[in-house]
């Protein structure tokens, strides 16, 4: 296994790290949803979408026969962004 750089007592592929990389997905995807439904912009609503498929993926990495909250938190909120993503494209 390799080390995690920036926290070396954490295995890379370790099921927290991988949650941790779900959780920091899903704020991007959050921000990137809000900039484009301020700004309207094609090209933005663009980079949300692929925020928003980077996070389910992330999520997906992440998931292990126990449900853990923090990834139930994620897969919520991840919901409710693209809500809005999808609220915002279909008023265009």
């Amino acid at each position: 296994m390799t080390q995690n750089p920036k926290k070396p007592h954490l295995q890379a592929d370790s099921v927290f790290t991988k949650i941790e990389d779900a959780h920091l997905a899903v704020e991007s995807a959050k921000k990137m949803v809000a900039a484009a439904t301020m700004s309207l912009d094609s090209h933005t609503l663009d980079h949300a979408k692929q925020a928003v498929e980077n996070a389910k993926e992330a999520i997906t990495r992440a998931k292990t026969n126990i449900e853990d909250p923090l990834l139930l938190q994620c897969e919520k909120e991840l919901a409710d962004a693209y809500h809005q993503l999808s609220k915002t494209i279909h008023h265009m």
